[in-house]
């Protein structure tokens, strides 16, 4: 069963940041994946990850 809860542990600045570019990188891979194919589901994913980022950071919006 898909969870729909993300769980994070960062210890400092450092981890935080790193969490973020590692976030970005997923996000960026898929929407680049979208763009070529279209797949709903990929989109689901993305908006996922793009929900994530924006946990992460509130500064972050994504629009399709």
């Amino acid at each position: 069963m898909k969870s729909d809860i993300l769980f994070i542990s960062l210890q400092d600045e450092d981890d935080f940041k790193d969490e973020i570019r590692q976030k970005q990188n997923e996000f960026l891979d898929l929407y680049s994946l979208y763009l070529a194919t279209s797949l709903p589901w990929i989109k689901e994913e993305l908006l996922n990850k793009a929900y994530q980022l924006h946990l992460l950071d509130p500064n972050f919006t994504f629009h399709v």
